[in-house]
């Protein structure tokens, strides 16, 4: 699958995942860094609604030029890749924070 995306590059876009009590979509705005092909969201803690949505059920949708893809997601174990990608998506201190995150690896377009 091929992005008219720089790589690397970051942006803000809705990403979807499904609710662990109720399965149904939950779709959030966030900042999404794209590197070769792959795609990552990150947050400093694993509080969020959607953080444990994709720990539960590692399926998320990204809307990307107006059109939703969906793939499958798995949480970052890697601290030089979560060091890499928090250097592209942030150019401050927060860059340095400890960071959790997701590489998601798109499948096909959403129906």
């Amino acid at each position: 699958m091929v992005f008219d995306i720089t790589s690397p590059s970051t942006f803000i876009t809705e990403v979807s995942t499904f609710s662990i009590s109720t399965l149904k979509k939950s779709t959030i705005k966030l900042k999404v860094v794209y590197i070769d092909g792959n795609f990552f969201v990150t947050r400093r803690n694993k509080e969020s609604g959607w953080y444990k949505n994709l720990l539960n059920k590692n399926v998320a949708e990204i809307k990307i030029n107006e059109k939703v893809f969906y793939g499958n997601a798995k949480e970052l174990t890697d601290e030089k890749e979560i060091e890499t990608v928090s250097n592209i998506k942030y150019k401050n201190n927060k860059k340095f924070e400890k960071r959790f995150g997701f590489k998601i690896r798109l499948l096909g377009e959403a129906l």
